[in-house]
């Protein structure tokens, strides 16, 4: 199954239409549509793109066919040797229909890592402000029982 192929498929699942993801990841106007027309691959760019707004699609299932379409909520793309594989399908060309360099590819990996540190930072910040709101009302209570005396 080519890369467009799979596309189709999640578009199908998703009942998403070749304009709607145009539209939502900004692809060129048609360019969904010429390269279903066509049977013809993405470029790293458009993957990337798709990949960004349909955090959902697994991203290996999507470039290689492997494993499942949909991403399980605690699957994560990490440098553990997990993406080795991955990068081994997606240096060559995936059945005559994506040529993707490795350093394309680790460039979208390493994007992920940034949208994963990203996350890390906000969810410290939220365990930081939890834990200063927590004093306060500890704060207030004291109060509360100092005035009631």
């Amino acid at each position: 199954m080519s890369i467009i192929e799979r596309l189709q498929k999640y578009m199908v699942h998703r009942n998403l239409n070749a304009n709607k993801i145009t539209v939502d990841a900004g692809l060129s106007v048609g360019l969904i549509g010429r390269a279903i027309k066509n049977d013809s691959g993405l470029n790293s760019e458009t993957i990337e793109k798709i990949l960004v707004t349909y955090t959902d699609l697994n991203p290996e299932w999507f470039v290689s066919g492997n494993g499942e379409m949909i991403r399980s909520n605690n699957q994560t793309i990490n440098s553990n040797g997990s993406t080795n594989n991955v990068n081994s399908n997606v240096n060559g060309n995936i059945g005559g229909n994506l040529n993707i360099s490795h350093s394309e590819f680790s460039g979208m990996i390493d994007l992920q890592k940034g949208y994963q540190a990203h996350q890390e930072q906000l969810a410290d910040r939220l365990k930081t402000s939890q834990d200063q709101l927590t004093d306060c009302m500890r704060q207030v209570t004291l109060l509360i029982e100092l005035l009631n005396r």
